[in-house]
Parts: structure tokens; C-alpha cells; sequence
């Protein structure tokens, strides 16, 4: 099983210079991917979210990409034209304002085009490296993520035991139940005379009454739901999905059961497993 939580990262020297990419991946309904990527190597982001969305499937994925030589602006740099136009607008609109001009280099240099970059479209060679590192960051990753699925199987396993094992608490007292429910019956009808009484279609309703509180349907299915949860977890693929339909189908038959219950214990017992079935909710949301 996989969590959709990871992180990777992988590093290398092509042609003397430094590249690092580092990938963080959380839980998300679908593939939510933010890329950051300097400007050199922008024409390579389409193929970036292809390789990435085939092998991290689903998730809130950010990755960057980052260079330890940075360019800095020189006097070739710096579209001088430009800047001179930029710099005469900002003041009119501050005179005819009545604003005060601060930190204008700042404002100048920040707009589209007046800083140039002498890019120089990346060779085939350093494509491949660029790539050899985006792959070995996304095996970091899918490590990562199978190590953190790991764990998150063992706790949904511990939740479904503690779910089963309530299930397996109410046995004793849905006999209890069923007595005390024919017993209260029976003392609210005791003082009724006998000729009021069809005593034969008064036990065809205390029949139909117990029957409307009988659990055994929602159990069998509830742990129905609790085997084919479990079958789930041993899947290959990604499952995430699949075991959020199935803890939907267990909550109705855990509410079932509670509106069934008219018993003070087995109500307490029906509130924890609710409680355990948030955690399961919670737990799921983090499977790919």
C-alpha cells in the first residue's frame, strides 16, 4: 500500500554546474502539481508533468528545480530604453496623485522585460541529466511513500480490529435487549382487561416490534465490509479510492445499528465504533 505523502530529492554536477530537484507530495482527491522551474528550462515543464503525473498518480505535488549559478544582471543586462519609459510613467502617476516615490530602482527593475537573461536553450546532453535527476527524485519519493504506507496500513489494520471487536461487544446484550424490551411490554399491558386484549394479535406485535430491533442484517454486513476493507489493503495498485466507498458503506451500517440499539450500553458502544470509523475517514484520505 501507498501514502500519498513523500519526499525526495536528488542532486548533480553537469558541466560544472549544480542541480538539485526536490519533490514534497500530501494527500489531495486528485493530481494538484505546482512546478518552479527557472526560466531556462521552462520549455521542459510539459514533459516534467507527464513523467511525474505516470509515476506519482495522485496528490498535492510541488517540485523545484534548483540552480546554485545564478545569473546576475549587468549593464548588457538591462533594457535601458525600457526602464527610462517605466521610471517617467511611475513618476507622473505619483505627481498627479500627490504620492510620494519610494524605493523606485526597486519598482523599475521588477517590471516585464527590463531585466534581461542571456538563457541559452539546454543542450540534449543536459535534457538527459536533467531527467536522470527528476527520475531519481521521484524514486526518492515513491520510497518515501511506500515506507509512510506501510505504516498507515498497520494503523487502519488496528482501527478495524477495534471496530470488529466493539461489533463482537454488543452480542451479549442484544438478548438483554429483547427481555427487557418484552418485559416493559408486557407491564404497560398487564392492567388492560383481557377482553380488550386480542391476546393472539398482541404477540404478533411484540413480534414485529423485537424484529424491528434486530441487528443481524447491519452485522453480517458491516463485517462484510470489514473483509473486503482488509482485501483492499493487500491490493497492488493504488486503492485510496476504493477504501473511501467502502468506510461510506460501513458508516450507514454503524448508524443503522445505533438507531436500532435502545440500549443504553450498546449505544455507548456504537458511539466509539463512530469514533473509530472518523479515524478511519481521516486515515484514508492520506492512501493513494
Amino acid at each position: 500500500m501507498w501514502s500519498m505523502t513523500g519526499f525526495g530529492k536528488s542532486n548533480g554536477v553537469f558541466e560544472g554546474k549544480k542541480r538539485s530537484i526536490e519533490i514534497r507530495s500530501l494527500n489531495g482527491k486528485g493530481l494538484d502539481l505546482t512546478l518552479k522551474l527557472p526560466a531556462l528550462y521552462r520549455a521542459l515543464e510539459p514533459e516534467f508533468r507527464s513523467l511525474i503525473a505516470s509515476t506519482l498518480e495522485r496528490g498535492k505535488i510541488d517540485l523545484g528545480l534548483h540552480l546554485e549559478d545564478q545569473e546576475t544582471a549587468n549593464i548588457e543586462n538591462i533594457d535601458w530604453n525600457l526602464a527610462q519609459g517605466y521610471l517617467k510613467e511611475f513618476k507622473l502617476l505619483a505627481a498627479e496623485n500627490n504620492l510620494p516615490l519610494h524605493d523606485w530602482l526597486t519598482a523599475v527593475t521588477q517590471m516585464p522585460g527590463v531585466i534581461k537573461t542571456n538563457a541559452i536553450e539546454p543542450t540534449e546532453a543536459e535534457k538527459a541529466f536533467l531527467f536522470s535527476l527528476l527520475k531519481e527524485a521521484l524514486s526518492a519519493t515513491q520510497t518515501f511513500r511506500h515506507s509512510e504506507g506501510a505504516n498507515l496500513k498497520k494503523d487502519l489494520e488496528q482501527v478495524l480490529n477495534d471496530i470488529d471487536a466493539l461489533l463482537t461487544a454488543l452480542e451479549p446484550f442484544e438478548q438483554e435487549r429483547y427481555v427487557n424490551t418484552r418485559q416493559r411490554l408486557d407491564n404497560a399491558l398487564s392492567d388492560l382487561s383481557s377482553d380488550v386484549v386480542d391476546a393472539g394479535r398482541l404477540e404478533q406485535e411484540v413480534l414485529f416490534y423485537l424484529d424491528k430491533l434486530d441487528i443481524s442484517e447491519e452485522k453480517i454486513r458491516l463485517r462484510s465490509h470489514i473483509h473486503y476493507f482488509r482485501e483492499t489493503l493487500e491490493e497492488g495498485a493504488s486503492n485510496g479510492k476504493k477504501l473511501g466507498f467502502i468506510v461510506q458503506e460501513m458508516g450507514r451500517e454503524i448508524n443503522t445499528i445505533g438507531s436500532k440499539s435502545n440500549h443504553a450500553i450498546m449505544q455507548r458502544k456504537v458511539v466509539e465504533m463512530k469514533n473509530h470509523l472518523e479515524k478511519l475517514k481521516e486515515q484514508v484520505q492520506n492512501v493513494l
